[in-house]
This record gives C-alpha cells, sequence and structure tokens, in this order.
C-alpha cells in the first residue's frame, strides 16, 4: 500500500473495505478502527463520491480511475481530511484534485503539508505532467494556500477559479 508521509500526516489511499464500512458499518469501523474517524468526517463531498468510489473499486474500472486519499494526523491517529484525484490523467497529463482539511485544523500548514506532499507524489509519477484544482473566489484560505503552493491561476469562471501547477522537469 502507498503510504505518503510527512512530519506530521500520513496520506494512504481508501481501501475498498473502509469505503464500505463508511457507508455500510459505520458504527463497526468506529469500534474496531485504530484509526479514529470523526462524525464530522467524510465531508458531503466524500459522502456523495463513495457509492462511485466503491463501484470503481469492486469493478476495477481502468478508464474511471479515481481516488480517495484519507489525510491522517500520524500522532493523534485521526482522519482529518481527505483529497480526492478526479479521474485518471487526461492524454496529456492534467489531473483534477481536490481536497478538504477539517474546519478544526484551521492552521493552514496542515493543508498546506497533506497538499503540498500529495502534489510533489503525484508529479513524481511519469504519467502525470500538470495538477489542477478549482476553488471558490470566496476561499481565501484556499487560495493563499495556492499561491503558497506555487499554483497559477489560469481561469476564473464565474464564481470559480482554477488553479494549475506544471511538472517542473517535463523531460
Amino acid at each position: 500500500m502507498i503510504e505518503i508521509l510527512t512530519n506530521r500526516l500520513m496520506i494512504i489511499p481508501c481501501s475498498l473495505d473502509i469505503a464500505k464500512s463508511l457507508v455500510f458499518h459505520r458504527k463497526e469501523l468506529d469500534k474496531r478502527s485504530p484509526i479514529e474517524f470523526p462524525y464530522s468526517w467524510p465531508s458531503p463531498l466524500v459522502k456523495g463520491f463513495l457509492p462511485f468510489y466503491i463501484e470503481c473499486l469492486e469493478k476495477k474500472l481502468p478508464e474511471k480511475d479515481c481516488g480517495l486519499w484519507l489525510i491522517i494526523l500520524y500522532e493523534e491517529k485521526k482522519i482529518i481530511g481527505d483529497i480526492l484525484l478526479l479521474g485518471k490523467p487526461s492524454k496529456e497529463g492534467e489531473v483534477e484534485l481536490c481536497y478538504h482539511v477539517d474546519d478544526k485544523y484551521t492552521d493552514e500548514s496542515i493543508a498546506f503539508e497533506a497538499v503540498d506532499a500529495f502534489i510533489d507524489w503525484l508529479t513524481y509519477q511519469k504519467f502525470v505532467k500538470r495538477v489542477v484544482i478549482e476553488c471558490d473566489v470566496r476561499k481565501d484560505q484556499s487560495i493563499r494556500l495556492f499561491e503558497k503552493l506555487g499554483m497559477i491561476c489560469t481561469k476564473k469562471d464565474g464564481r470559480f477559479l482554477k488553479w494549475e501547477i506544471q511538472k517542473k522537469d517535463l523531460e
């Protein structure tokens, strides 16, 4: 299993077992898991995504390659957020993602640490050339995070901004 480790975080893909347990056996998961799953998690976006994600994993649909990654605060052994990989990279090597970190963790360095490590790992993969993230124009904290990551705002569509970062070495 892939693990992305930082000073404070562990980022791991959500397994089929965990995804199913979140939907069908939440109370049992809460009792048995060594990792704490807060009641505020998953976010509404992830809750809506889970049935599709489970289907993709069960049917092993490569054309629907998507990913749900869990952000775990290592010392507390607690899930504090997630990263969604929205499909497999395009022919041009572009991949879209979104992230969520629990509102209790307002320290921007946690979100930076998670997203930076994930983008670093993602762009290390030979097939990824560019990472794209969208946010609402009113999300000042996300905008600051994307600027700190070195992302560039490439498009404004209504109230949404499209941010991207390209792989440094396009060999």
